[in-house]
């Protein structure tokens, strides 16, 4: 086709793309400025309100959408559905478009008042979102579309400030807030300026969510004392969860004691203390005149100085985040070369030749043309039941796994927080049910091209955190990043014994090396020790456990091991207690499990 006919042709294409692109740009340009929405609707005996106001530029993490209903009807059961399309742009122009669905029943007696948060995951560059209120197969109604830009770098993210934003410290705090910095959007710079809106948002204590895995999109929270005693100790133990989990928690006018009390038999707070290590994250101290004379970016950038960026949040600020080994996996399972897409091109080529020309010729030649309508049919079952045959032979019907855990274990506080890099693969078939979580751990899936997934998913929050459809595709690659925090009693004893150290098995699993560092002094395992046995370590040997060279992300581990603290021990796992696959009886090859234990507690 040629001359006018093929531009009349690509007329209507050119303008389709034309205005997606537009519409595009539209979103992300209001996302920036408007992001979420606050309503309250009376329905059928239901008095609902829908708080979605959140971070205006987001990191890969999740939404926290909160709701407060009230029941004034008969007991009756609702439905929340949330719907959402998501949009990736892409380095060579235009981009691809993605959708989740979010399912969370809720139940109700006459007169109950539930609050709840509805952790909805972020990870596209754009995404928006409409909620449903659905009774007995009828929707009652139906909230506004909210956009939200979710796939910015860490230090691009916004920061909350807990205040009320009408009062006298809410007027200060407003003049914090840096603008959104420019950026490129669709091959070209966006404006920036006077007219940037503010990257950072203010929200009163009250609406503050109850879900930790709401604050993993943040870069991070400010809250001064006085606020902090208007939480409600859900919230308090969310934004306490989320700093344990790598979050930068900042308290203004205030100190540490205030807002954490120490634990029994915890390390107490040294006086004066201005910032301290908690699990996987950071509690800073600090002042509103030095925050109004020094700027947020500066305190930030100061606080960034003494966080290890493997293990911080938002998640992505670790610098092999994204990073794809080879096959579209993080960590190539050994076993796994991926699909045999040769093997199958081969049965297929087989396959048509014989159901085609060959079952032909042979029907004509006994003069049978008429048994077509029998032979194609049964042809096309015996190559169904040899091609799936060849496939549970050669792989199986289960899901392979490797992955790479780090747990942080305070004895004191019996608790832990694991953060988990790991990669899946399901061989025959999809595992049922797909991929099944703790509503309270936080799931980033990575897709083979190192960004999100872009397949469209199922999140059903009925009794967990169940990725029903779109995470785990059967042979395909799937990788996910997990953290999760928390109660523990899995422990390691020391026993001081002639001189010596000995050690007592309490991980629930198989310790293959452990090093315990007492002053000056290491004490190493000589055998691997099994649950609940005890060994004895001796003195000195080698300076911290053994990492494989070709181990991926071993890079995280690298300072650890150069300056393991004093008090505290490292063990390899053969396997981990602390780390959940989401999936049940699944082959875990190659894995490698670290703990860092405090028995008196991290100091």
């Amino acid at each position: 086709m040629s001359g006018p006919a093929a531009a009349s042709h690509q007329a209507p294409v050119i303008y389709r793309m034309t205005l997606i692109v537009a519409l595009v740009c539209l979103c992300a340009t209001a996302t920036a400025r408007a992001s979420g929405e606050y309503r309250v609707v009376e329905i059928e005996g239901l008095k609902i309100v829908l708080d979605s106001e959140w971070a205006p530029r987001s990191a890969p993490g999740y939404l926290p959408v909160r709701f407060d209903i009230t029941n004034l009807a008969e007991a009756r059961v609702i439905q929340i559905v949330g719907q959402g399309s998501r949009f990736f742009h892409s380095s060579r122009g235009g981009g691809r478009p993605g959708g989740f669905e979010i399912l969370q029943p809720v139940r109700l007696a006459r007169g109950d008042r539930v609050r709840l948060t509805i952790p909805v995951p972020l990870g596209a560059d754009n995404e928006s979102i409409q909620f449903q209120i659905r009774e007995d197969g009828r929707t009652l109604e139906r909230f506004n579309y909210s956009g939200f830009q979710s796939r910015a770098a860490a230090g691009d993210a916004s920061a909350l400030i807990v205040t009320d934003p009408s009062g006298a410290f809410g007027a200060t705090a407003t003049n914090w807030r840096r603008p959104i910095a420019a950026r490129a959007r669709f091959g070209g710079p966006s404006p920036a300026g006077g007219g940037a809106p503010p990257l950072d948002f203010l929200l009163e204590p009250a609406r503050l969510p109850t879900s930790w895995l709401g604050y993993t999109s943040l870069r991070a929270v400010l809250i001064r004392a006085a606020d902090w005693e208007q939480l409600s100790a859900p919230q308090k133990t969310a934004l306490l969860t989320w700093t344990a989990c790598g979050g930068d928690l900042m308290i203004v006018d205030g100190n540490l004691d205030a807002v954490f009390p120490v634990a029994p038999g915890a390390v107490a707070f040294s006086p004066g203390l201005t910032a301290r290590a908690y699990f996987f994250g950071r509690m800073h101290v600090t002042t509103s005149a030095s925050v109004s004379n020094r700027g947020l970016a500066a305190v930030l950038a100061d606080a960034a100085k003494i966080q290890d960026l493997n293990w911080g949040l938002p998640a992505n600020r670790t610098p092999d985040w994204g990073t794809i080994a080879e096959r579209g996996f993080r960590l190539p399972i050994p076993g796994v070369a991926g699909v045999p897409a040769r093997a199958y091109l081969s049965i297929l080529i087989v396959f048509a030749i014989i159901i085609g020309p060959v079952n032909y010729w042979f029907l004509v030649r006994r003069r049978q043309q008429v048994l077509l309508v029998l032979t194609t049919p049964l042809i096309s079952a015996i190559f169904i039941v040899l091609l799936a045959g060849y496939v549970v032979a050669g792989e199986g019907l289960g899901v392979r796994g490797r992955a790479v855990s780090f747990t942080m274990l305070d004895q004191a506080r019996k608790q832990s927080a694991t953060r988990t890099s790991a990669s899946l693969y399901a061989a025959g078939m999809t595992p049922g049910g797909g991929l099944r979580f703790g509503r309270d751990v936080a799931v980033f899936t990575v897709a083979s091209e190192g960004n999100g997934s872009r397949d469209r998913y199922t999140l059903d929050l009925t009794e967990a955190q169940r990725f029903s459809s779109g995470v785990i595709q059967a042979r395909s690659p799937a990788n996910i990043e997990q953290i999760a925090f928390r109660p523990a009693r899995e422990r390691v004893v020391f026993t001081s014994e002639g001189g010596g150290m000995s050690a007592m098995n309490g991980l629930d699993a198989t310790i293959t090396a452990l090093v315990y560092r007492r002053g000056d002094a290491a004490y190493t395992l000589t055998a691997p020790l099994a649950p609940g046995g005890k060994g004895v370590l001796a003195r000195g040997g080698a300076a911290a456990p053994f990492v494989p060279a070709d181990l991926p992300l071993s890079l995280r581990f690298s300072h650890l091991f150069t300056h393991q603290p004093e008090g505290s021990y490292l063990a390899i796992l053969e396997r981990s207690p602390f780390w959940d696959p989401g999936v049940a009886n699944i082959d875990e090859r190659g894995s490698f499990h670290l703990v860092i234990g405090w028995p008196a507690g991290q100091p």
